[in-house]
């Protein structure tokens, strides 16, 4: 005769207590995933442009005094006066200058390479901060940096527009 089956064997489920750990451990390293990303993002800036984009911050806060709420800022971009070609990109882009960067007159970015190599020649800059608010627009910020420092007063806050480009010898 044969034998009656055998009972299978249940079989042995592996400890869960991993778990926990793994997940815990996979958080950890986003976290400090994401702190290496910021930081190396903040690390662009030199110490006169983190100065311009705290005063800039200032005065967006300033403006809030009056008690209405105000949008937040979202994102930004920071140029210095030799980053030029890269805001005129961004103005483009936005529709706020009709012509690339490519037309412009020679003596115009001349003009506008000369400004910015005195700035840095007198250890100046002129640094323009774009930030993207949370009531989808765009704000301006512009400040002059003396060394390292901001020029409080210099702090100008306006919509996103094309700048005024500055006149050549033949004007």
């Amino acid at each position: 005769m044969s034998q009656p089956p055998q009972p299978a064997e249940k079989p042995v489920e592996p400890s869960r207590a991993w778990w926990p750990i793994a997940v815990a451990a996979g958080v950890a390293l986003l976290v400090v995933i994401g702190a290496v990303v910021v930081s190396n993002l903040r690390q662009g800036y030199s110490a006169g442009q983190a100065d311009a984009v705290r005063a800039c911050e200032d005065a967006y806060g300033a403006q809030a005094a009056s008690g209405e709420a105000q949008p937040t800022i979202q994102a930004g971009d920071v140029y210095s006066a030799a980053d030029w070609r890269d805001y005129y990109g961004l103005l483009r882009q936005q529709g706020a200058l009709d012509s690339p960067v490519a037309d412009l007159p020679d003596d115009q970015v001349a003009a506008l390479d000369d400004a910015a190599d005195a700035l840095a020649a007198e250890g100046r800059d002129h640094v323009t901060v774009v930030w993207w608010l949370s009531s989808e627009e765009h704000l301006v910020c512009e400040v002059d940096v003396e060394g390292d420092r901001a020029v409080a007063d210099s702090v100008a806050l306006h919509p996103l527009e094309a700048p005024e480009v500055p006149e050549t010898a033949g004007e």
